[in-house]
């Protein structure tokens, strides 16, 4: 249960600049870390809580963002309260809205109150990770809410690195984005929260590092006035053209980063961080490739050729003029080197000329917003491999279900609730039909093989309880699997909508 009981005796402890009070236990159940080296009479642990909450806040301030609002006098005053309760290994943290007012909510936020047999490096690690993504919850109770869980834990999960870059909760949560990269990146399994939205936090960190935290700060908001994915994607897109982008070239150019990652990082453009990511995940090779897929919009297919050497050619099935694809080599250190060929999706063979032995890697990104998958077969090899596309695939026009994914067919969960916030498209010209488009279809994704199991979270049900005037709630939770002790099962506002 997440919550104190009659065996705890809860104190509080004011934050020094007066922003931050942390409700802790000095005994009973959900007793706090009780270690006080510096003899101040407060416990380490709930010290390094308290200053790290308002640092945190203190940097979202100076990125630009609205900080989390004042709770108008609950827990005592109107300071934002934390609350240190044992998790039991169920959880780490999570946020919890309390009030909305038109398109602004306020609330207060829960941390595991040991860290006890948790993954993380060490305390201070713990305490950082969980106050930069729960506050950024704050931040975006403060500016609105979206339904868009892709969007709310992505983009939490962006700000651990925004407060502590090189954060490896990010980069872990990060490789679940990339071991699914074929996915779109707005339609994550089913089920309660999976770690693939967290993991669409590297799309954000690439987004912002090309135009600035600014970008993020518009977006968020924009969200209040965009209640689903299309009108928020609508909205990411103006964006990027106001700065004087193109969202389809910077989603290509995002597939073509994730190509370089892991031990494939240290030739090509890409991130900073690279090496520390995995690879990601080849849906066909050999030495030849044919395969008959469905390319779903923001996903990208990747394809190894291990080739002999000789006379090189690519085909597809038909026509794909919203597919970007390009052909990429491994050195002889195995880093992949920038693309060498743009290709073409024509429907029509194309000799590439003599290639050298070698791997090579066919990058095929669907970089548009669009109403529809685009699927065809893409052939790359001899002459022989690539007059099999000569047969065209046939494309009934379903466009795939949750249920063909692999994934669990529940509801998705979110870990920040709707507040029943007012909301417009209050789009117009491309955008209006951009968005228009998005919201008469749902697209999914089949599941790659590979997948991030170390992450994966295996919750199915949340039960929420109000409790005591300290509002913190009771949580029953049913657990039918096992996963990392530190995975993150954050407000379970889907409960909330439930209960």
């Amino acid at each position: 249960m997440w919550t104190y009981d009659d065996t705890d005796t809860v104190v509080s402890y004011d934050a020094p600049e007066g922003r931050v009070r942390v409700w802790y236990s000095t005994s009973g159940t959900n007793l706090a870390l009780p270690d006080d080296l510096d003899g101040s009479g407060i416990p380490d642990f709930v010290e390094d809580v308290g200053a790290t909450s308002e640092d945190v806040i203190e940097n979202l301030e100076s990125l630009g963002f609205t900080p989390p609002l004042p709770d108008a006098g609950r827990g005592g005053d109107d300071r934002l309260d934390v609350y240190l309760v044992d998790f039991g290994g169920n959880a780490d943290g999570n946020w919890g809205t309390e009030d909305c007012e038109g398109n602004a909510c306020l609330g207060y936020f829960q941390m595991e109150n040991d860290f006890s047999g948790y993954g993380y490096d060490d305390l201070h690690t713990a305490v950082m990770v969980l106050t930069s993504h729960e506050l950024f919850h704050g931040v975006q109770a403060a500016q609105g809410s979206t339904d868009a869980v892709w969007f709310l834990e992505g983009t939490a999960t962006w700000a651990e690195d925004a407060y502590d870059p090189g954060s490896e909760d990010f980069l872990s949560l990060c490789d679940a984005y990339l071991a699914d990269a074929g996915r779109s990146l707005y339609e994550p399994p089913g089920g309660p929260v999976p770690p693939f939205a967290y993991g669409t936090a590297l799309w954000w960190w690439f987004l912002t590092n090309r135009y600035g935290t600014d970008l993020m700060v518009e977006l968020l908001g924009a969200m209040a006035q965009s209640p689903d994915d299309a009108s928020l994607i609508a909205a990411m897109v103006a964006l990027e053209v106001a700065r004087g982008g193109d969202g389809a070239e910077d989603f290509t150019t995002f597939a073509r980063w994730n190509l370089a990652t892991g031990s494939r990082a240290g030739s090509a453009e890409t991130y900073p961080f690279a090496d520390e990511l995995r690879t990601v995940h080849a849906e066909a090779q050999g030495d030849t490739i044919v395969d008959e897929n469905r390319f779903y919009p923001l996903a990208t297919t990747y394809y190894e050729l291990e080739w002999p050497g000789g006379p090189l050619g690519f085909a597809t099935s038909a026509a794909g003029e919203a597919l970007r694809v390009s052909l990429h080599r491994e050195n002889d250190d195995g880093d992949i080197d920038g693309a060498f060929l743009e290709l073409a999706s024509t429907g029509t063979e194309h000799d590439l000329g003599e290639m050298p032995e070698g791997t090579y890697w066919l990058v095929v990104t669907n970089p548009q917003w669009a109403a529809n998958s685009t699927k065809l077969t893409v052939c790359l090899g001899d002459s022989a491999t690539t007059v099999t596309c000569a047969a065209p695939a046939e494309d009934t026009g379903d466009t795939a279900s949750n249920e063909d994914s692999g994934g669990d067919s529940a509801e998705g969960g979110t870990d920040q609730p709707a507040c029943g916030c007012a909301a417009s498209a209050g789009k117009g010209g491309g955008l209006a039909a951009v968005a228009a488009a998005f919201a008469r279809h749902v697209q999914h994704r089949k599941n790659l093989e590979a997948k991030a199991s170390a992450d994966a979270q295996k919750v199915v049900d949340l039960v929420l309880v109000p409790a005591s005037n300290l509002k913190v709630p009771t949580l029953a939770i049913t657990f039918p699997g096992t996963g990392t002790p530190g995975e993150r099962v954050d407000d379970g506002i889907a409960a909330l909508r439930r209960a």
